[in-house]
């Protein structure tokens, strides 16, 4: 392939120069300590997996974005497209016999097709998933464990917004959908298709004031006053429990000093088919996805053949990156504490190799220019210590 100057890459992919690299490990590595002091272990699981495993787990619209190819055995390969499930799949076949709950993280990578210009096919991610644990109190663990790692990344004026699958089902029960109109609502609100949801709403069989209030569904959102008004919107037994649970994970958020970040939204949902509870996204200023989400996905395991309750979230790297790039934070570049040059190799590497232990970052000079001229290249990278090795003799310079 002939280069016209053009970058090579397919669309949907990035490369991290070393300054952007650099940036993303030390966050990553901060991450992982956070996670790491809330009782996490770290798990790592392979970039590809046989498709009839992870393929009963996913949902329809993981199907549409995988990545799949046939290997030199003619079984059907994918790339992960989360980390979720692979986890689900190797708590449910090779930890069933450890105390629960286990709490994960994860590093990696995952990729999915995107027919959206613009839109990544490569994602870097981070997350945690709490398995075992039932109930608000998991769930609000994760939230505030997902609002620390953006306030220790450095994220500014990020927003929480929590959902409840069986809230957002039980009032659509309530307005007296059938189950394809339901489905038809979820799909209207997922999208913010007013007119669609409207349309629906006007040929509800309710009464004035309660189909007003349905219609209104979608500007439902805020804090504490959403509960009250949902209490007369549902009916059925699964919607008054996931409205209690709503409340507790809002009481201990609140406690842990995530108040003013929380909105609780019924109309939120998460694209993954796996969610059977709380929903939770993260948002940052000027970022349009979010950068972080999860929820609770107790049927998860069961695909595997372990039945066990789980929560988590995953953050997606670059749009963390992104974000932090809007708010200009600075980040230093890494640049060498010391320059070695000299007229004996051996020494010159000898010397970098004292240096480095003592916890100096050492250039050799490599180049086979002119010692001055090498000199000067290092002076302008800004490496403040130029050392010239000579005649067995050591001269330190400071760079100017």
């Amino acid at each position: 392939m002939e280069n016209s100057g053009t970058v090579l890459m397919p669309g949907g992919v990035r490369d991290l120069l070393p300054g952007e690299a650099r940036r993303k490990r030390h966050l990553e590595d901060k991450l992982l300590r956070l996670f790491s002091s809330w009782g996490y272990q770290e798990v790592v699981t392979p970039t590809f997996e046989y498709y009839e495993v992870l393929a009963p787990a996913l949902g329809d619209m993981l199907h549409n974005q995988l990545y799949r190819f046939i290997d030199d055995r003619g079984q059907i390969m994918v790339l992960r497209p989360d980390m979720t499930t692979p986890i689900a799949r190797l708590v449910s076949t090779r930890l069933q016999d450890q105390e629960f709950p286990q709490r994960f993280c994860y590093l990696a990578n995952v990729y999915r097709r995107e027919s959206h210009a613009g839109r990544q096919r490569e994602y870097y991610q981070t997350g945690v998933e709490l398995v075992g644990a039932a109930g608000p109190d998991a769930d609000a663990e994760v939230i505030s464990l997902a609002a620390e790692a953006l306030k220790l990344a450095g994220v500014e004026d990020f927003r929480i917004t929590v959902g409840h699958v069986d809230v957002l089902a039980g009032v659509l029960k309530g307005a007296g959908f059938s189950a394809a109109e339901q489905e038809q609502a979820k799909i209207a609100l997922s999208k913010k298709d007013l007119v669609t949801w409207e349309g629906l709403v006007a040929g509800a069989q309710l009464s004035g004031d309660k189909k007003k209030a349905v219609a209104a569904l979608p500007y439902l959102h805020g804090g504490l006053e959403v509960f009250g008004q949902l209490e007369g919107l549902i009916q059925d037994e699964p919607a008054k429990r996931g409205l209690a649970s709503l409340r507790r994970v809002w009481k201990i958020l609140s406690d842990h000093g995530f108040c003013e970040q929380v909105n609780i939204d019924p109309t939120l949902l998460r694209v993954l088919g796996y969610y059977t509870g709380l929903v939770f996204e993260c948002y940052a200023e000027g970022v349009g996805y979010p950068l972080c989400g999860g929820g609770r996905y107790d049927e998860l395991l069961a695909k595997f053949g372990y039945p066990c309750p789980a929560t988590g979230f995953a953050l997606t790297m670059d749009r963390v990156l992104d974000a932090l790039e809007k708010q200009a934070l600075p980040f230093d570049e890494q640049t060498p504490d010391y320059f070695i040059t000299g007229d004996n190799i051996d020494e010159v590497v000898k010397k970098a190799r004292e240096l480095r232990a003592n916890g100096f970052i050492v250039e050799v000079d490599l180049s086979e220019r002119p010692r001055q001229e090498a000199i000067a290249c290092a002076s302008r990278k800004g490496i403040p210590f130029i050392l010239v090795m000579e005649n067995s003799e050591e001269k330190v310079e400071r760079s100017t």
